[in-house]
């Protein structure tokens, strides 16, 4: 069975076909991956500096026979330092390499329900966390945050996160900053929290936004969608500025690499 799945007509163009200049446009944003999670099948859209969104990828109905069990859905994306672009559905246990904008391969799948990820500013590696569903009216369990460097093999876990320390209601969403660990649970608004060693410890705690996807950018300040059609930056969640405003609900948001990722 192949593990790579082509794409057919114009998506194979990606990421260097789109242009600017509609009126969707806001000031002084970056490029920007974007993902509803509530699409099917699902769907990577780009911005170019805050332009109306364009469908970039579009996946499949039914799963790929390499890796059968896989939901057809996006809802979170990741792009490391060398532009490699990494997206989960949130449903299942598999991180997926799209690899050259084109092509979907399996990059590791895990067993447990995978929440989000990150690539921590760190070639060939993901940084994703683990939250159980909970069944028959149980508590949220505790969440777990992993490290793989995909060269080397297995997955290290680098955090527990217990409900209990964050108030509850934590269900994956993270990122990382220069090594540190941003959490935000799925209240409205969301606690942040910073994860170093030990237990979390609060942050911004003037945030007044619901947080479903958060990513750093590079000159230490934070990028959010909250579940609107909008995209938010922010360096301290007191001053927040509106970057994007597109066409559905966003449910993450990645900063685009400069140009196709490298296979």
């Amino acid at each position: 069975m192949r593990a790579i799945r082509h794409m057919s007509g114009c998506l194979c163009i990606a990421l260097a076909m789109l242009a600017s200049g509609d009126s969707g446009r806001t000031a002084n944003a970056e490029d920007l991956l974007l993902t509803d999670g509530r699409a099917f099948p699902g769907q990577l859209w780009l911005s170019r500096a805050g332009s109306v969104e364009h469908s970039i990828y579009r996946r499949e109905a039914t799963a790929n026979p390499a890796f059968p069990r896989a939901a057809m859905k996006l809802a979170q994306v990741a792009v490391g330092p060398d532009g490699k672009i990494y997206f989960a559905s949130g449903l299942d246990g598999y991180v997926i390499h799209l690899l050259d904008g084109r092509n979907e391969v399996l990059s590791f799948e895990f067993n447990g329900q995978l929440r989000d990820l990150d690539c921590g500013n760190e070639e060939h590696t993901v940084y994703f966390s683990v939250v159980p569903t909970p069944q028959n009216g149980e508590p949220l369990s505790d969440g777990k945050i992993y490290r793989r460097d995909i060269w080397a093999g297995q997955p290290s876990e680098v955090a527990t996160i217990r409900q209990s320390s964050v108030g509850g209601n934590w269900w994956g969403t993270f990122t990382l900053q220069n090594g540190v660990i941003y959490l935000a649970t799925l209240d409205n608004p969301s606690r942040l929290f910073k994860f170093t060693s030990g237990a979390p410890e609060p942050a911004f705690t003037t945030n007044a936004f619901k947080i479903q996807g958060l990513t750093a950018a590079a000159d230490g300040a934070f990028y959010f969608t909250d579940g609107t059609d909008k995209v938010y930056r922010t360096s301290d969640f007191q001053s927040v500025e509106p970057v994007f405003r597109g066409q559905r609900q966003l449910t993450d948001v990645a900063i685009a690499p400069a140009s196709s990722p490298r296979p």
